[in-house]
């Protein structure tokens, strides 16, 4: 086992888990979880936070090197309805907590004005959003810097001079900014060339918390319909996704039921 999935069994064990899919989920409420991440941070230690949802749970069925990305990172919180439930059916206790929460929680932290905070991925009008948003609610110093990506295929190793622009700036956390299962590839593929740093897959929260797009109301969230208000947002790029993600993880959570 590498050195990041051995640190990542420790803190698993630590934090207690439950599985989904044969997907490892960390059992945590929200506040232990924002609290796990600045201990994560300050320890210096590396690795990858993800975020997973249906989404991540229904392509590590046919994934295994994503299945196995999912379950080496040193915590894994439960980003959608779906896994949730199944870990209330086990007994766990665990809150639910998106990418966009997860993120926009941490940014008006006033612990986050003591670290480096690197913004990769998104589009061009969000991430420069976010960039102007943590400069004003960390300061300046707390910006180490941004890069947005071109599209292009899941697993592309990202180019040596990025990289290299990245771990100049020395930054104590990477938030990456990525569809699944892009952004775990991409966390796999590069926390070793950032060894200091903890990387954070957190989906499209550059989008809403820079405005671009917008969430679902409250009680839409609540009733586990998000999926069906962001799918009528953006129809043509989602529709695929949920064609196949819906059914899938209906058929995953009826199987956690039996087991």
């Amino acid at each position: 086992m590498s050195l990041e999935g051995l640190l990542s069994t420790l803190s698993s064990h630590r934090l207690g888990n439950y599985t989904v899919g044969g997907v490892i989920i960390s059992s945590i409420r929200r506040r232990d979880a924002i609290n796990e991440f600045f201990r994560l941070v300050s320890s210096g230690s590396g690795g990858y936070v993800t975020l997973t949802s249906a989404h991540g749970v229904v392509e590590s069925q046919s994934d295994d090197r994503l299945r196995r990305i999912i379950n080496e990172a040193r915590m894994t919180l439960a980003d959608g309805l779906p896994i949730l439930w199944a870990g209330k059916l086990k007994g766990a206790a665990v809150e639910r907590f998106t990418g966009s929460e997860f993120f926009d929680t941490v940014m008006r932290d006033p612990k986050s004005t003591r670290l480096r905070h690197y913004f990769y991925g998104g589009q061009q009008q969000s991430t420069s959003r976010v960039v102007a948003g943590a400069i004003k609610l960390l300061g300046q110093h707390a910006v180490a810097g941004w890069h947005c990506p071109p599209f292009r295929a899941a697993g592309v190793l990202e180019d040596k001079s990025v990289i290299a622009d990245i771990a100049a700036t020395s930054p104590d956390v990477i938030w990456v900014g990525l569809s699944t299962p892009k952004q775990e590839y991409w966390m796999a593929n590069h926390a070793a060339n950032c060894p200091n740093s903890l990387l954070v897959g957190i989906g499209a929260a550059f989008d809403f918390f820079a405005g671009v797009k917008p969430r679902a109301p409250k009680f839409v969230q609540q009733c586990g319909f998000e999926w069906l208000y962001r799918l009528g947002t953006d129809p043509r790029r989602l529709w695929p996704r949920y064609r196949k993600v819906v059914p899938e993880m209906l058929k995953i959570l009826l199987a956690e039921m039996r087991a």
